[in-house]
């Protein structure tokens, strides 16, 4: 067999199996594919004995390593200004005493209040506040 034959067979057995809409994709998945068959081979000639799918392992792990995204951490990220009772919310607008009104939820949504050891699920929110709150908890959670 020829250089082209070899090549696409090689490609072949190995290829990126993605599916995309767009026209170029095949032609980019290709692309790739060609470059790692290329890399395959002048590193085989360089006297490296690696199979075929191994080396693309190698190339992933290697840019996984090397790009990946950081880890998010645990629950919501801190805010700068956090309540003292534990709400998101800070202090200096919960507490401000103008503009707390309640309003139903977008769409009907249903948002988990946020009053102190309430559990329940309802469809009012302050908007001021972007919390849910039911209605009992809602005069509650703006006296300190």
């Amino acid at each position: 067999m020829g250089g082209t034959d070899r090549m696409d067979e090689n490609t072949a057995m190995y290829r990126i199996g993605v599916w995309g809409k767009k026209w170029w994709w095949s032609l980019f998945t290709w692309l790739l594919d060609a470059a790692i068959h290329n890399a395959w081979i002048i590193a085989r000639s360089t006297g490296s004995d690696l199979p075929q799918l191994e080396f693309r392992r190698l190339i992933a792990q290697t840019y996984l390593k090397r790009y990946k995204a950081p880890p998010k951490g645990p629950g919501r990220p801190a805010t700068a200004a956090k309540s003292s009772k534990g709400s998101h919310v800070s202090d200096e607008l919960r507490y401000d005493g103008f503009g707390h009104l309640v309003y139903p939820t977008e769409n009907n949504k249903r948002r988990r209040c946020a009053g102190h050891a309430c559990c329940s699920v309802g469809r009012t929110e302050c908007r001021k506040c972007d919390v849910g709150l039911c209605v009992s908890c809602f005069g509650p959670f703006y006296i300190r």
